[in-house]
């Protein structure tokens, strides 16, 4: 299983998705993998579905912080979409959630 794939919708959006664990052993590829996609593709807008997460820890919350930075660089939208639990749990004790576009409910 691929722990990231990038695709461009028909309106520009680019739509990354991650899957399984995102840690210190992955994180630092996954983001240069998502970062080249944003720059050279320099999209209206980026969203990072995580549904398919099953872990993140602070190296997987660091990508999710570069590939917010690497959108405002190009002036593109950013938002975090479908985390499940777990992986919510996490963004919310990294005070992230207003900056990834995910609403700061209990």
């Amino acid at each position: 299983m691929q722990t990231v794939s990038v695709d461009t919708s028909v309106e520009g959006r680019l739509d990354v998705v991650l899957r399984g664990e995102l840690d210190f052993t992955n994180a630092s590829q996954v983001a240069k993998v998502v970062k080249e996609a944003i720059t050279g593709g320099r999209p209206p807008a980026v969203r990072v579905h995580l549904a398919e997460v099953t872990f993140l820890d602070s190296s997987g919350i660091g990508l999710l912080v570069r590939a917010m930075k690497a959108a405002d660089e190009v002036g593109a939208d950013f938002r975090v979409e479908n985390p499940t639990d777990k992986v919510l749990d996490q963004l919310r004790m990294s005070g992230l959630l207003e900056a990834f576009g995910l609403p700061q409910t209990e």
